[in-house]
């Protein structure tokens, strides 16, 4: 049901704030996607993937299930910081924060930023790895997860504002700025299968979905955009929900 799937989401989220994220140190990062991609163009061993060994595990992971159902298996439940800016927006919503709202062909426009830092953090690699280690600090992860904070404070500003901004705009570092995000929305674009359900309603005339999805995920259409989608689970769970979903409470009315 819809009423129950929230609480539950947000204590799985806060389990992997607290173990995979502070305690076992497995924040996975767009670092680890350069480092193999540099070690490949110099003919490198790999094997420095092998020293930390709960990244890697969690990243076989990520890689088996991103061609199944997409990105959002890693970005929407098991990414630490993006846990962590979830919970902190629901704290912001239930104080009663007023949410920014985004146009949506701005939010179109705003969505491709993180492709563009891909792109950068990319020819930064090529052109001189100590370019690009100054580049990837554009994720906080190693501020906010790794160190706990524990850092400069031009670093912990910068981690600060990304994660106030997120009290207002929901999840907007992932959303926008996330360049691991965009490596792992690339392939998810060619290899996956349409497995979130979806009605002949959805889209038009019921538009209920769209309208709840903070990822911005629902096309007008009623399709899902999976390189968008952190699999949050609220469409389906409003999909099954014979109370909420619009088509399933007109036919229960119609009986």
């Amino acid at each position: 049901q819809f009423a129950t799937l929230r609480p539950i989401r947000l204590l799985v989220l806060a389990i992997v704030l607290g173990f995979i994220g502070w305690f076992a140190q497995a924040q996975l990062s767009i670092v680890t996607v350069l480092a193999v991609f540099r070690a490949v163009i110099d003919g490198r061993s790999l094997s420095f993937l092998l020293y930390d060994p709960v990244s890697l595990l969690l990243w076989v992971y990520v890689i088996i299930t991103l061609y199944i159902w997409g990105r959002g298996t890693f970005c929407g439940w098991l990414c630490p910081f993006g846990a962590l800016q979830e919970l902190l927006h629901t704290v912001g919503k239930t104080i009663g924060l007023v949410q920014a709202s985004i146009p949506t062909k701005l939010e179109a426009w705003l969505m491709r930023i993180k492709y563009f830092i891909l792109t950068i953090l990319v020819v930064a690699v090529i052109i001189s790895t100590k370019l690009a280690d100054a580049l990837v600090e554009v994720e906080p992860f190693k501020t906010v997860i790794t160190l706990a904070f524990e850092r400069v404070w031009p670093f912990v500003f910068y981690a600060g504002v990304l994660l106030v901004l997120n009290l207002f705009v929901f999840k907007a570092f992932c959303r926008f700025i996330c360049p691991l995000g965009a490596a792992l929305a690339l392939p998810t674009r060619f290899f996956r299968f349409s497995w979130i359900k979806r009605r002949a309603e959805c889209g038009t005339p019921c538009k209920l979905c769209k309208a709840r999805c903070g990822y911005g995920a629902i096309k007008s259409s009623g399709e899902v955009d999976y390189t968008s989608c952190f699999q949050c689970m609220e469409c389906l769970a409003i999909h099954d929900d014979k109370t909420v979903c619009v088509p399933l409470v007109l036919a229960g009315r119609n009986k």
